[in-house]
């Protein structure tokens, strides 16, 4: 469809398609669907015979000699423009489009087709080639298809969505007709001859099906559960939870998936299917059900507070994704709810998980026994996002992305934050609080410095942290290769891209399963969650900021 607006075409002009395979055939027909006179070109005569067959006006094979002729009978003056839809590294598709098309005529190529051309053709046509990229504008736009930034219609009339909306109303219309290409159906048991039959067949297309592929997978039932055992509810069904909460939790054992809840009943229900949940229900429903006895908090960030002071309210044990809380009194709030649960021992775990990777528990025992003060540095490379996204809401990125890696410096110290300094570029235009310096003192007088920057160019690797203490040296590259140093000699070892989230809920389960504390004590939690809003204070008045030592965090993790 793209292709077909690259070509500029109306009603009543004549389009040559090259290349009678799937996405030549599906050409055929959206062109003759806008009212064009439609040719089928392709170098099998049994596919060109086929695409006639499916709506093509004339269907003609590169080796008939009688093809520039028919061509130019039929379409009187030469058709008026050309759509390579052939896949081969040979540029005869091309040669063949310049002979074949009008003068000034137009070749749009939407196959992988090889592109050297003679000149003689194309400069006494002059001839326009065009390339297509898939879907229509939007496509690899990042604000548009990540962060949903639609593009006005007055000013882009077919974006890629807007294709793909014309693409199923000509489907519904009849428009299309896609039923002769999906005729070949094979059990998945049998695959191999389903691309056998493409093979020898010349078919475009074999439907691989799977057993009971329309029932939606069998829910884990809280009934057969053991007393003990965890039948846990998630709020949020996101990237993030499909790709990293939900796999985790449905591979643990002694873990039922109760029920999941989104703002979107359908997003709700998808996870359900997908994932295996009892239930698919509302917010209110889930901190309401008696069922759950663990609530997975995976929504928008600020959200968080207002659902973890009602889990406790209803005594659940709770995750939440970081942050805890956007602000000073969401925390209070927090606490005040967990306090007040203190007979029953509450419990809160936050998603820090990059304290719980292998690279970082091999810094921590590289460096166990010292007795010196630490110098930590960690850089992260965060990588631009636009103004419009939701994280630089409530907080922004100091409180809902940087608070991994105070955590982190929290996690290799071992002893609390004393105080806070920071120091931002400035925004301008384009950024959002989110090009920051920090140093952390603590209570045993290490120090950390974070940069945390926006600025930079997204091919570096992300993530770089270094310790320093007693003549040695960790340093760890995005948390794919560790290299300690001491007395000379430096020993690696390779982290295969573990940020720790495995860990940290295998843990997690195993903490509200026993009703052992959580893996990170609460004071912790809270001391990181202040030590971000007091970046933003720092910033803010330019002093350094002394926390509250009133409830210490345990030493550790």
């Amino acid at each position: 469809m793209q292709g077909l607006r690259q070509a500029k075409l109306s009603f009543g002009d004549n389009v040559v398609i090259i290349g009678a395979g799937l996405v030549g055939i599906l050409t055929v027909q959206i062109a003759r669907a806008a009212g064009c006179r439609v040719i089928a070109v392709d170098i099998d005569p049994d596919r060109a015979g086929r695409a006639a067959a499916m709506g093509a006006h004339l269907g003609i094979a590169v080796g008939d000699p009688q093809l520039p002729m028919a061509v130019q009978e039929f379409s009187r003056y030469g058709p008026d423009a050309a759509i390579i839809t052939a896949a081969t590294s040979s540029t005869e598709p091309l040669e063949l489009a310049a002979q074949l098309v009008r003068d000034r005529g137009r070749i749009v190529v939407v196959g992988d087709v090889g592109m050297g051309v003679s000149r003689t053709n194309i400069y006494h046509k002059e001839i326009s080639i065009v390339m297509s990229r898939s879907y229509g504008p939007g496509r690899y736009d990042p604000q548009y298809e990540e962060q949903g930034q639609d593009y006005p219609i007055g000013y882009v009339r077919w974006t890629e969505k807007r294709n793909m909306e014309a693409f199923l109303e000509l489907l519904a219309s009849g428009s299309l007709n896609v039923a002769p290409l999906l005729e070949a159906k094979y059990p998945v048991e049998n695959a191999c001859a389903g691309y056998a039959h493409i093979s020898k067949s010349k078919a475009y297309t074999a439907i691989i099906e799977y057993a009971n592929a329309t029932d939606p997978p069998r829910p884990v039932s809280a009934k057969r559960l053991r007393s003990g055992d965890l039948r846990i509810g998630c709020i949020g069904a996101g990237g993030f939870a499909r790709s990293i909460i939900f796999p985790n939790l449905r591979g643990a054992r002694g873990v039922g998936l109760e029920s999941v809840a989104t703002s979107s009943g359908v997003a709700a229900e998808s996870a359900r299917r997908s994932f295996g949940f009892a239930l698919a229900q509302t917010p209110d429903q889930l901190l309401a059900n008696k069922d759950v006895n663990a609530i997975f908090i995976i929504s928008r960030h600020d959200s968080h507070a207002d659902l973890v002071v009602r889990a406790l309210a209803n005594e659940k044990a709770v995750f939440v994704e970081k942050p805890l809380a956007t602000n000073r009194q969401q925390l209070a709030e927090i606490q005040r709810a967990y306090h007040e649960q203190q007979d029953r021992a509450p419990f809160v775990m936050v998603g820090f998980n990059r304290r719980f990777a292998p690279a970082t528990e091999e810094i921590r025992q590289f460096f166990v026994g010292h007795h010196e003060p630490m110098m930590v540095q960690i850089r992260v490379n965060a990588g631009h996002i636009p103004h419009s996204h939701w994280v630089h809401e409530a907080g922004g990125r100091i409180v809902g992305e940087l608070c991994h890696f105070v955590d982190l410096a929290r996690a290799l110290v071992g002893v609390p934050i004393r105080s806070v300094s920071a120091a931002a570029l400035p925004d301008g235009a384009r950024y959002s609080r989110d090009n920051v310096a920090v140093t952390l003192t603590f209570t045993d007088g290490s120090i950390a410095t974070l940069a945390y920057l926006s600025n930079g160019e997204r091919s570096l690797p992300k993530e770089h942290v270094e310790v320093f203490c007693e003549g040695s040296v960790a340093r760890l590259h995005d948390f794919t290769l560790l290299e300690l140093v001491r007395n000379g000699r430096t020993r690696r070892v390779k982290c295969h891209h573990d940020k720790g989230h495995k860990q940290e809920i295998k843990l997690t389960l195993e903490a509200m399963r026993s009703g052992a504390p959580s893996p990170i004590s609460f004071a912790e939690l809270v001391e990181v969650t202040e030590t971000t809003f007091a970046i933003h204070e720092a910033i803010a008045v330019d002093r350094t900021i002394e926390l509250s030592q009133d409830h210490p965090a345990s030493v550790g993790a």
